[in-house]
């Protein structure tokens, strides 16, 4: 995906879109959010970065040349559009995220257990902040029985990257 295939529309309709997520995060209106929630925004906005690149690749070019613990809107947008429009750091397909889940599935029920996913995603690898296992969870998580019926959310997971694929084109 490339941006040269990209029509004005587009950009108009993506600028939109990231706007919308940063004001999420921006609670006082400032344009600005603190560095940490940086990741969680390009995650609603269908960029799924590693840590590494992160560190090393995204967040640089989105900082002034002052040392801060913040992130401006004006920064961020056009690091995000490229992003965006190059088609970085997408998302996993159904079957990489099926062998993911699996490891916590060693009996193959279909399903694990919530509180043993929470366990891994704050001690195994980069931790995850509890806002973002918190929105994990509202979605996943069978609230009658305390389990992830992982193909279940999968399915939707996939769904809603292709309704969003489709509307981004």
């Amino acid at each position: 995906m490339a941006a040269e295939g990209k029509d004005e529309s587009w950009y108009v309709e993506t600028k939109k879109k990231i706007r919308e997520a940063f004001q999420l995060f921006d609670k006082d209106r400032k344009g600005c959010v603190i560095q940490e929630e940086v990741s969680t925004i390009m995650r609603c906005l269908g960029a799924y970065p590693t840590e590494r690149a992160m560190v090393k690749e995204i967040l640089p070019d989105m900082m002034e040349d002052e040392p801060s613990a913040f992130v401006k809107y004006e920064r961020f947008e056009p690091k995000m559009l490229e992003i965006l429009a190059e088609g970085d750091w997408e998302p996993d397909n159904e079957e990489v995220l099926l062998q993911a889940f699996r490891v916590f599935d060693g009996e193959g029920k279909g399903y694990i257990e919530a509180s043993r996913l929470r366990e891994a995603l704050i001690t195994k690898g980069t931790p995850f902040r509890e806002k973002e296992i918190e929105a994990f969870m509202s979605v996943a998580k069978d609230l009658e029985t305390g389990r992830i019926y992982y193909e279940d959310y999968i399915a939707l997971l996939t769904q809603e990257a292709q309704e969003s694929a489709s509307s981004s084109s």
